[in-house]
């Protein structure tokens, strides 16, 4: 099933970032949002993933970030930890998620 995104991707530091919410809901994944700590949570099967906007971290170069008003978070570094493939055709600038 395709399902298009009311949000450009856009491509930060080499990085395809996409909003959080369309990414992980259509994974199948819940999604919470912390004001106060600027967290933003995603579950799917028990297994939970967190990660702070602005904050660097480990796993992946590209933080999330907030750019007007969407959370926005690697596409690749978060579907494939909600078990999906992801494939990036350069030439159409598209990016193709498979769970």
């Amino acid at each position: 099933e395709t399902k298009a995104n009311d949000v450009a991707p856009k491509i930060i530091n080499n990085r395809t970032m996409v909003p959080v919410r369309f990414i992980a809901e259509n994974l199948g994944a819940e999604v919470t949002w912390n004001v106060e700590t600027r967290e933003v949570t995603i579950e799917l099967d028990g297994q939970k993933m967190s990660m702070v906007i602005d904050k660097q971290m480990a796993e992946f170069d590209t933080p999330p970030m907030i750019l007007e008003g969407r959370t926005l978070v690697p596409v690749r570094y978060v579907s494939e930890k909600l078990g999906a493939n992801v494939m990036w055709f350069p030439k159409e600038k598209k990016v193709q998620i498979v769970k």
